[in-house]
């Protein structure tokens, strides 16, 4: 049948509604209580029914037959006649792979052939019921409702698209802008008779802004299924065997760092399992248990989510670290290093301990990266690790993305804008006749020298800097150093916007935002502008 667009759209998300837990349900069988089984196979076998019901109204064939397959494998599970096996765990995983592959397919998965898969499933239910329990035939499974309720009268879900959710975030900041110009103006008319008005709108807006931001936050579980199959499918491919634990997966986060942080997590844990995890042999020999424990951990603190991936496996093995450091003439071989910074070489681009390469690690790709992103979210990483014991990654991170505590500054007339997590101190520094046009490049502060970036230097601003200037001591993954400015401003609540395409990456610069009097300014990208001007020192300043 020819497919309306918004009929083919509504019944595509009806199904991958159906499919969002499924795979947590499937794994659950494999490690749940025997009392929960039934209701979990009761779930699946729902959400299978529903699927097929509405592929059937559709026309839809191919899925439709599929998902009744599916229903035929879970009706002898569900009458205790089919046992649950890892075979039939792998099974519904794969099958339930294929049902959402074929869903979200541009014809609907009509053109698959699925001969060889519907042979593999009436094999499964007849050589796997052979090997259960006769005795149990008899008894009753859990008895499933698959018909809908009575209606109800009121509509108490939407389903909103998530482009729309942005520009709405946008539109909020937008008016959050407006309202902090409305109110500069009412207080500087002299009998202020609109003040009352504009305090009665900012509050106003706040509520809006803070119920409009929390409609972007989820909890963390709708990415943490996911992970679960990630480990098991590794365990089976290197041949260990490892229990793996999500604490804390009601944790809400801004749906943009959950977008964000899945390529991190899952190289944290792809390492924790290739690295991290011994094999079973080896675990015995050490004095532990044969199966290894990766705990997957969120938890808001304050304004932050932290973020733990932590195993109980070999831990970072720093000689070897260190060894392929020097090696690949990163580290110079008399180089004294503390434990910490030897932990810290395992985010050295390009370096990698692994003995070979192959589908999971050894290439050398990936710590960098899961560190640069982390700092692109304006958060940082940590490590802790024993050897023998274990290693832990630690994630902080904002709750939101979308406003930003910053310090306010000025440089040359212009505004730049500080994110206050980096920021330590300022104080003020009287400039000669050289700093004032060529920038200061060291200051000492309570016995520690720290290197200046002087920002008129570093953004190419003409004109000469004020005899006293302003240093924003920050601090970053690259230790503590001053930004040299001409002035201080204050605190401001900056809402962060991209510069787009037209601009692409400017180095130093995370986004932009809009003053209370209608300016753009620049919100400056504090470890990327730290990295920046260490890599270019000498040819700006030619120390």
């Amino acid at each position: 049948m020819a497919y309306d667009g918004k009929v083919k759209e509504i019944f595509v998300e009806s199904c991958l509604e159906q499919l969002k837990n499924i795979e947590k349900a499937i794994l659950d069988l494999e490690t749940g209580q025997p009392a929960a089984k039934a209701e979990t196979v009761a779930l699946i076998f729902r959400a299978a029914h529903s699927i097929k019901g509405d592929a059937a109204s559709m026309g839809v064939e191919s899925v439709n037959s599929l998902a009744h397959k599916i229903e035929n494998v879970l009706q002898p599970v569900r009458e205790a006649r089919l046992p649950v096996t890892s075979r039939l765990i792998s099974e519904l995983l794969t099958d339930f792979d294929l049902l959402r592959e074929l869903i979200t397919s541009p014809d609907l998965g009509q053109t698959r052939d699925l001969a060889e898969v519907f042979k593999r499933l009436d094999r499964l239910v007849s050589e796997e019921g052979e090997k259960g329990d006769p005795g149990r035939e008899g008894e009753a499974g859990p008895a499933v409702s698959v018909a809908g309720g009575e209606a109800a009268d009121r509509i108490t879900h939407l389903t909103i698209p998530a482009e729309e959710l942005d520009t709405l975030v946008n539109r909020i900041g937008e008016l959050s802008i407006m309202q902090t110009r409305l109110q500069r103006l009412a207080r500087s008319e002299k009998d202020q008779k609109f003040l009352p008005v504009a305090e009665e709108i900012e509050a106003l807006c706040t509520l809006l802004r803070d119920q409009i931001l929390g409609l972007r936050m989820l909890p963390l579980q709708v990415s943490f299924p996911k992970y679960r199959r990630l480990i098991r499918d590794l365990g089976a491919q290197l041949g260990k065997k490892a229990d793996f634990l999500m604490e804390g997966h009601n944790t809400e986060l801004d749906k943009k760092l959950i977008e964000e942080l899945n390529v991190p997590i899952i190289h944290l844990l792809r390492n924790a399992m290739d690295h991290g995890i011994e094999t079973p042999d080896v675990r015995l020999a050490a004095g532990k248990t044969a199966q290894g424990t990766i705990v997957l951990n969120a938890v808001q603190i304050g304004s932050e989510i932290v973020i733990e991936i932590r195993d109980d496996g070999a831990g970072l093995d720093t000689a070897k670290l260190r060894q392929h450091a020097v090696n690949s003439g990163r580290l110079d071989p008399g180089q004294q290093l503390t434990e910490k910074e030897l932990q810290e070489l395992v985010f050295l681009p390009g370096l990698s301990t692994a003995d070979i390469v192959d589908d999971v690690s050894g290439r050398g790709v990936g710590m960098d990266a899961v560190r640069d992103t982390i700092q692109t979210l304006r958060g940082k990483i940590d490590i802790e690790s024993q050897p023998g014991k274990g290693a832990t990654f630690r994630l902080h991170l904002p709750i939101s993305l979308a406003i930003i505590d910053c310090l306010q500054i000025d440089v040359a007339g212009e505004d730049f804008f500080l994110h206050l997590d980096y920021v330590e101190e300022c104080i003020e520094l009287a400039l000669n006749d050289h700093d004032r046009q060529h920038g200061a490049r060291r200051l000492g502060v309570r016995g520690e020298v720290l290197p200046l970036i002087a920002l008129r230097s570093f953004f190419g601003i003409p004109g000469l800097a004020p005899r006293l200037a302003h240093v924003i001591v920050v601090r970053t993954n690259n230790g503590r150093f001053g930004l040299v400015a001409d002035e201080v401003k204050g605190q401001h609540q900056a809402v962060l916007k991209q510069l787009g395409p037209a601009f692409g990456k400017v180095d130093g610069v995370l986004g932009a935002t809009v003053t209370e009097f209608g300016h753009m300014g620049v919100i400056l990208d504090i470890p990327a502008l730290a990295q920046c001007a260490l890599d270019e020192e000498d040819r700006r300043w030619g120390v």
